[in-house]
């Protein structure tokens, strides 16, 4: 399948079209004109792989994917999915996924805490160690609901841990292992510091 997306080489665009590439999908990619030195680096991995372009091709797209609302559906593609995060419900997408905060390589953060949704919020914090989800599980399920029948509306993501005990199709509820996961993430930002300011 063939998918638009839109901010290709913003953290969280970067590892779905990651996703979407490991499930043998052609990814073309939309991003601003002006790149940050991250965006330059993700840009430099998501270029070197066969199944990946920039632009817009000439082509049916299964979907356009944008981010926070960003993007106008393209008319090559079947439809439009938004992914924002659950905080910004106001959205009137035709298909919408709901994040909850997110964090894996490449997020915008510092020592101490991430930046998340124009705030600062540490990584210790109870409302991140109950709700935060690791991005590459995030993005690989988001990659096989975009190849899915796309019965659904709208999706949203959980913890187990604070997932509602109902019936409901469009709650994903995710594990994690946030002890081990924020360890190796400490010990990526130490390596690769300097893309991450």
């Amino acid at each position: 399948m063939r998918f638009l997306v839109s901010q290709c080489y913003s953290w969280e665009g970067y590892h779905l079209v990651q996703a979407l590439l490991e499930d043998g999908h052609e990814v073309s990619g939309l991003h601003e004109q002006t790149l940050s030195d991250r965006e330059t680096h993700l840009s430099m991995y998501l270029g070197r792989h066969a199944m990946f372009r920039e632009g817009v091709q000439d082509t049916d797209y299964k979907a356009h994917v944008s981010f926070f609302g960003t993007a106008k559906r393209s008319a090559e593609s079947q439809q439009h999915v938004d992914i924002s995060y659950a905080t910004d419900d106001t959205s009137e997408q035709e298909k919408q996924i709901l994040l909850p905060i997110l964090y894996g390589e490449w997020m915008p953060r510092d020592e101490e805490a991430v930046e998340w949704n124009g705030k600062r919020m540490l990584f210790d914090d109870d409302y991140f160690h109950r709700n935060a989800l690791p991005i590459k599980p995030v993005m690989q399920t988001i990659s096989k609901l975009l190849s899915g029948d796309g019965s659904l509306d709208k999706y949203r993501f959980y913890t187990k841990e604070v997932c509602p005990e109902q019936e409901d199709r469009a709650a994903i509820a995710l594990t994690r292992n946030i002890r081990n996961d924020l360890s190796a993430l400490h010990k990526h930002y130490a390596q690769f510091r300097f893309f991450y300011e």
